[in-house]
């Protein structure tokens, strides 16, 4: 008798179901004799437990608790023995409770808490199966205070609707009924010492690129003051990631400046040629692009900013919607009429990549020569990765030098009406 021919598939087949007939075997029989591989099991609650070799008695319960950690009071509780060359002294003790029954071992040279004591001796007492774990010369951890690791964060509101005015282009600020102004509301608290030279730092330029500008917020401390792009997308997003992390955010508004092509700033770009209706126009588009801002700024502007015929209107519709404005061009204070206005003491050079980091750095140290002789100064810049890390390591250093870091809304002043 020939046995059959079978095919491949079918040898393939068999051979799986002998294999998985066999693996369910030897599982069948190590759950009925407790042999086989160790048991891992790593619960929440309890110790872990490894590699478990037999099961427990029938009809009761395996239990471990948790270890208790303890410390010896000292002068009661001393090291029976000791390592040669060692001292004896106080340490710390992690026992995991095990049986009720005690026994005695003046031989020992484990620790215990005074619980395990012989009230009728200065024998140790304690749990045959106690596992206890001695650490020599340790001390009980003492709970502290989480210490602050840098400037505290205080998150900057989000938009209220109380200060908001619908138009056709978006909602742009305006005064509350209640008389709350966006320039104070959305303005980070200046805390620090009022006698000592004060100084600020805005940085410009943010979302348009998603990686300086979370680099910028993140890395930078919340004093610093952070300018948004008109024409960034997520601006809402990105604002609110900045006022989060503490810092104020200001809305920058592009203005024609000397030897710029007027293309370059956009459709909204505010100039000297257009009629000041046109102007405020594009304006309101502009102060719509996000909410939450104290202030806006210039980007560009020198030959606007020296227009006051075409700057008023724009500086008055800032003025009646309660937001301030910060000045890098030194000529808008002139047309300020009782806006809340600070100019900007010295521009720092935008590093793109190390190369230009030394002129970053003769900046930051003019910016601390000019607080300590005026008592305050302000610094703009924009973002760039170098010129941000930058700022970030100068600014730690601050208060070593006896100058106190604040935001640019602290140096805001009302300047008196000149038109």
């Amino acid at each position: 008798m020939k046995p059959p021919v079978l095919s491949r598939l079918t040898w393939a087949w068999l051979g799986s179901l002998a294999l998985f007939a066999g693996a369910a075997g030897v599982m069948v029989y190590s759950a009925r004799t407790g042999e086989g591989p160790g048991r891992i099991a790593l619960p929440v609650d309890r110790i872990e437990i490894f590699a478990r070799n037999a099961p427990p008695a029938p009809g009761s319960e395996e239990r471990i608790e948790a270890p208790v950690l303890r410390q010896p009071p000292a002068g009661e509780i001393k090291l029976a023995q000791t390592a040669p060359g060692e001292d004896s002294e106080d340490g710390l003790v992690l026992i995991y409770p095990g049986g009720d029954d005690l026994r005695t071992d003046d031989e020992d040279d484990l620790l215990y808490e005074d619980d395990y004591l012989d009230d009728e001796s200065d024998d140790v007492r304690y749990s045959a199966d106690d596992v206890i774990i001695t650490i020599p010369g340790a001390k009980k951890a003492t709970p502290v205070a989480a210490a602050s690791l840098g400037p505290s964060i205080r998150p900057i509101p989000d938009p209220d609707s109380a200060m908001l005015r619908v138009t056709a282009l978006g909602n742009t600020p305006r005064v509350a009924a209640d008389g709350r102004r966006p320039v104070s509301y959305y303005a980070r608290p200046y805390e620090g010492s009022r006698s000592k030279p004060r100084v600020a730092v805005i940085v410009g330029g943010l979302g348009l690129n998603a990686a300086v500008t979370e680099r910028a917020i993140d890395d930078l401390p919340p004093e610093v003051s952070l300018s948004f792009a008109p024409y960034a997308k997520n601006l809402d997003f990105w604002t609110k990631k900045a006022r989060d992390a503490g810092h104020e955010v200001l809305i920058e508004l592009p203005m024609e400046g000397y030897g710029v092509n007027a293309q370059a700033l956009g459709a909204a770009g505010l100039l000297t040629s257009r009629a000041p209706e046109e102007n405020l126009q594009r304006l309101d588009w502009l102060m719509a692009r996000f909410g939450g801002y104290f202030a806006a700024t210039n980007y560009m502007g020198a030959k606007f900013s020296a227009d006051a015929d075409a700057l008023g209107p724009v500086l008055d519709r800032l003025k009646n919607s309660g937001v301030g404005y910060i000045d890098d061009t030194g000529a808008a204070s002139r047309s300020a009429g009782g806006l809340p206005i600070a100019t900007v003491t010295r521009m720092i050079p935008a590093a793109a990549d190390d190369a230009d980091l030394r002129d970053v750095k003769r900046e930051l140290a003019a910016l601390e020569n000019a607080a300590k002789r005026d008592g305050f100064a302000l610094g703009k810049t924009y973002a760039y990765a170098a010129t941000i890390d930058e700022i970030a390591v100068w600014a730690r250093g601050l208060e070593q030098k006896g100058i106190a870091q604040a935001p640019a809304s602290a140096l805001l002043r009302t300047s008196a009406a000149t038109r």
